[in-house]
């Protein structure tokens, strides 16, 4: 009886250079990821950053009006108007999750306290909206004013 080889599997529908590579080969495609909760805190973490970066540049540019006092009534006026008030909440609501977040990098990676990582980002998310609806509220109660009256 001879010695049997192993045929090399082909695909289906694969160019013939990926016809001789091994079996567990998977051909290049376009690969979707399964959102989990690190990868949705970790670009939350990032386009918080990004936005909190670009408050404090458009803050800086806008201390500018600080040298004339009718630019800088103006200024302080428009920021009254409820585009800004709810602006002012978007801010607040990333600098909670900012600071949730960081701290819960801080947990795991420099005290190396690693429980349940899931648990502990819905725990801290929990904590983070308590805060949002208690710091925001004046931003929201004067929108709303703004709305009903």
């Amino acid at each position: 009886m001879a010695a049997e080889t192993p045929e090399t599997p082909t695909y289906v529908n694969t160019p013939a250079s990926f016809q001789s590579l091994p079996a567990p080969y998977d051909p290049p495609r376009f690969r979707r990821y399964k959102l989990r909760t690190g990868m949705v805190a970790w670009l939350l973490h990032r386009l918080t950053g990004l936005g909190l970066v670009l408050y404090i540049v458009l803050h800086v540019w806008g201390l500018k009006a600080l040298s004339n006092r009718e630019a800088y009534n103006e200024l302080i006026a428009g920021y009254h108007a409820p585009i800004f008030k709810i602006g002012e909440f978007g801010l607040w609501c990333a600098v909670v999750y900012h600071m949730m977040n960081g701290l819960r990098i801080v947990l795991i990676d420099f005290l190396g306290w690693s429980p349940d990582q899931k648990k502990l980002f819905w725990t801290l998310g929990a904590v983070a909206v308590v805060m949002m609806i208690a710091g925001g509220y004046p931003a929201l109660s004067a929108v709303y004013h703004w709305l009903v009256s």
